[in-house]
């Protein structure tokens, strides 16, 4: 058992800068997608990723039995796509899709066009840790978008450009 206290853990990690990304699915229930910020790279050989999402949330059902998904990094100028799909605004799922442009790669995942990076994955594997799943996924497709525009990220509870 960990001796730090949660609420401390929580605000120590507010000061790190992440980026936000926004995760999309397609399933038996149409195209989903969630803003999050714990996505990262894994490996190259293979080209493997992999996203975080709490089991508690009501974006989870949607997850739990994935098997492709896309991580798009957004850029400074999707702050309100971001919010949209971090449930702000209370607007349905096609309200959220209608505010981008979409495209499709190699697995049919909704790929948001103009965003900084968009991964196209294929699920390997799915581990519960403490509160949250990891999902890990090899690559199937990338697309990258300007390498000049600056990219949205989240510290200390708000938006930052970096």
């Amino acid at each position: 058992m960990s001796i730090v206290n949660p609420n401390d853990f929580r605000q120590a990690m507010s000061l790190l800068s992440q980026q936000v990304h926004l995760v999309t699915t397609i399933g038996p229930d149409g195209r989903f997608g969630v803003t999050v910020t714990a996505a990262a790279s894994v490996s190259d050989d293979p080209p493997t990723m992999l996203f975080c999402v709490n089991r508690s949330s009501r974006s989870f059902p949607h997850f739990e039995n994935v098997e492709t998904f896309c991580i798009n990094t957004l850029t400074s100028d999707q702050q309100g796509i971001a919010d949209a799909f971090a449930g702000r605004g209370q607007l349905s799922i096609d309200e959220r899709f209608a505010l981008g442009e979409w495209d499709e790669l190699a697995t049919g995942v909704p790929v948001l066009k103009n965003a900084l990076a968009a991964f196209d994955c294929r699920l390997t594997h799915a581990i519960d840790i403490a509160t949250h799943r990891v999902f890990f996924g090899i690559v199937d497709a990338v697309a990258c978008g300007d390498d000049n525009a600056q990219a949205l990220a989240y510290r200390n509870r708000g938006y930052v450009n970096i």
